[in-house]
């Protein structure tokens, strides 16, 4: 399924010429379903986040889930469901009912040339960047919202002989929040983009136009954007190959200044073995510098990912890019239900604050992952910037992720978990940390138990928004 995001980066051209990974195989035309249900009962210290004036609380938390994976030779189908109600028997929340969603479609219309894409999302999201973050969003909750969003997407695509494919398509798309007081928004977009065919083995190009608009419900005047662009990917050697880039853009915004300039980068990708891939490249673009990598390095057992780039963004943008429920884990195999075998959200601290304003976003992040079948470990770190119009609104988000688990026994797993986040902001500056404990025991072929022991501490310059959760939690999963 294709999204509506910024167009590519070159490094990601080299996909055309063989060097990224094969697509998930091996299940075209098979429905995976997996419906299950997960029953917890949570004990917290300090259920409102209260500096002090800690309340404890015991929660209860019912998720019906459902997971449909379905990738055919016309059409594919991938949802993911999971109604979660919450009862919090001490009052310190309203009890309610959260939806987690992710669900994609593509259906062949006309075969080989007319498409249709669809999505739609349910997820939790911080209000603002400052905002108190609790483990998986069952805590804090005054400064969450649920955020939903949808989209189709229709288009044509179709060969030019063998020199080149065109398409066109046309993308609208909504998101809208269950607070009151954000702005909900509506967006459409049009791509064209001509690209080369088969007759071209040692050269990959696109041209490629773009106008996209969206109107939020309470400003006047609507974020529009325009992007011409020109790419080429041209391979030397097995080994090198050099990327170009060369175009136009204009940002006319509701809230930021309009800016319109030319856009130009040169990049080199290596790949000395099926195994190791590095792009690097760098040029210009309407708001500055515009950097990028993208490095990966796979064995039998291991991937080790690392990547930087430079955009210009919004949050609503950001929320558009669906990260609940991956269906592919970091070595690119399919996920069979990712509602039970996702990790949990376990903060969501240092996202940005929902408005329409646009803003300079940096990101760098690298990833191992370590998978020996009864060993796992994941190690992550990435650091956001995020530069504002106005300079008081700048943040700067440092992350440390570690993961490890283990099959203890044929029945038991035991797994240890730790999120670092130093959250840097003229308005508040904190650390955030967390540390999980728990394990899991396998009671018959479709149900296990399980508990889990956490600690989370934010150490804010502020003492008022200082504060410490305690928690533990013991929970039933059964698949049917």
């Amino acid at each position: 399924m294709t999204f509506p995001f910024p167009m590519k980066k070159l490094s990601v051209l080299v996909c055309g010429l063989g060097i990224c990974a094969a697509p998930v195989g091996g299940y075209a035309a098979d429905w995976i379903i997996t419906p299950a249900i997960t029953v917890e009962q949570v004990y917290t210290d300090n259920a409102l986040l209260s500096n002090d004036s800690e309340e404890s609380e015991s929660i209860s938390r019912i998720t019906p889930s459902v997971s449909v994976y379905r990738e055919g030779a016309r059409a594919s189908v991938d949802i993911n469901y999971a109604p979660e109600y919450r009862h919090y028997w001490e009052g310190t929340e309203d009890n309610e009912l959260v939806n987690f969603l992710r669900a994609e479609g593509n259906t062949e219309v006309v075969e080989d040339h007319v498409f249709l894409d669809g999505w739609a999302t349910a997820d939790l999201t911080s209000i603002t960047s400052t905002g108190r973050t609790g483990i998986d969003g069952l805590t804090g909750r005054s400064d969450s919202t649920e955020v939903y969003t949808a989209g189709l997407s229709p288009y044509f695509r179709t060969r030019l002989g063998t020199i080149s494919v065109f398409e066109a398509r046309y993308t609208a798309d909504t998101v809208r929040y269950s607070e009151d007081g954000i702005d909900d928004s509506v967006g459409q977009q049009a791509d064209l983009v001509l690209g080369s065919g088969t007759a071209f083995s040692n050269q990959l190009w696109e041209l490629a136009a773009r106008q996209s608009q969206v109107d939020y419900e309470t400003l006047e005047q609507d974020n529009e954007v325009k992007q011409v662009r020109g790419e080429f990917v041209q391979q030397l050697t097995r080994q090198w190959a050099l990327a170009f880039a060369a175009g136009y853009e204009e940002f006319k915004l509701a809230l930021n200044p309009d800016i319109d300039d030319s856009l130009w980068s040169v990049g080199v990708i290596y790949t000395p073995s099926p195994r190791t891939r590095i792009a690097i490249g760098g040029g210009e673009r309407a708001f500055g510098d515009d950097y990028y990598l993208d490095f990966t390095h796979r064995s039998r057992l291991t991937i080790w990912t690392a990547t930087y780039d430079r955009d210009f963004s919004s949050a609503r943008q950001e929320l558009l890019r669906p990260n609940l429920f991956q269906r592919l884990d970091a070595f690119g195999n399919l996920v069979r239900d990712p509602v039970l075998e996702s990790p949990p959200v376990v903060e969501r601290g240092g996202s940005a604050t929902l408005t329409a304003d646009f803003f300079e976003v940096e990101r760098v992040a690298t990833n191992f992952t370590l998978d020996t079948g009864r060993t796992r470990i994941s190690l992550g770190a990435s650091r956001t910037d995020r530069t504002y119009d106005d300079s008081t609104l700048d943040t700067q988000d440092l992350r440390f992720d570690a993961g490890f688990s283990r099959d203890i026994s044929r029945l038991i797993t035991g797994f240890l978990n730790l999120a670092w986040l130093d959250h840097e902001e003229e308005a508040l500056a904190y650390d955030q940390v967390l540390v999980s404990l728990g394990g899991e025991y396998l009671l018959g072929a479709s149900s296990y138990l399980g508990m889990t022991l956490a600690h989370l501490e934010r150490d804010a310059e502020t003492e008022t928004e200082s504060y410490e959760e305690n928690r533990f939690s013991i929970f039933l999963t059964h698949t049917f």
